[in-house]
């Protein structure tokens, strides 16, 4: 593939310069968005979530606990008192209200610690897909954009100092061309010679004045 091109004016490479300029500062500012957006996350899951549901569980087992101690004591009360076993309807429900809000915060902290290291993992991949970007965003575009500048100079130096001339035109070359002229004989003198070899006579007759 040629890697000469045809460049008939400088404001055409300042104008993709400037093109290129610009699309550089639009996806680095969106790859800092989306870098920003995915740490934030990260940061949300495992910090935040993680320690709130992490004291959740804490916090639920101990009164899932107090429950199911509450029941007992009304259990042993109700049996000392009465002679006989109560059904402690309250309490039952009490402790079935706590395990329920204890298992919840038990799966929401699983689910979070197994989130954090999802989107750890995606985050790793979306480095490794970017990278290529990135690398053109930090140093192919900056050299390319600096390379342009450069061609911008030195066409503007060139054509202030000497424009370049233009080539003949093939019609023009040919115009140009020098001619060979070529003598032609008289008219009189060729008719004397061809009659004369027809007659025989080996050279023509000189005429009398």
């Amino acid at each position: 593939m040629s890697r000469q091109a045809r460049v008939d004016s400088s404001a055409v490479l300042t104008e993709f310069r400037a093109s290129l300029a610009t699309f550089a500062s639009v996806a680095a500012v969106a790859l800092d968005e989306a870098t920003t957006d995915i740490q934030r996350s990260i940061q949300w899951l495992r910090e935040d979530r993680h320690r709130y549901w992490k004291i959740q569980v804490q916090t639920r087992t101990a009164k899932y606990n107090q429950a199911k101690l509450a029941l007992k004591q009304r259990e042993v009360l109700d049996r000392a008192i009465a002679g006989t076993r109560s059904s402690c309807v309250e309490e039952r429900r009490a402790v079935q209200i706590a395990e329920k809000r204890l298992r919840d915060a038990e799966n929401r902290f699983r689910l979070t610690g197994m989130y954090c290291r999802q989107i750890e993992r995606e985050s790793l991949d979306y480095k490794g897909a970017v990278h290529g970007l990135l690398n053109a965003l930090e140093v192919e575009i900056p050299n390319a954009c600096a390379s342009l500048d450069r061609m911008v100079t030195a066409l503007e130096r060139y054509v202030a100092v000497a424009p370049p001339e233009m080539a003949a035109t093939p019609h023009e070359s040919i115009e140009s061309t020098t001619v060979q002229t070529y003598a032609m004989p008289p008219v009189e003198t060729e008719r004397a010679e061809t009659q004369a070899q027809v007659d025989g006579d080996p050279e023509p007759k000189e005429s009398s004045e």
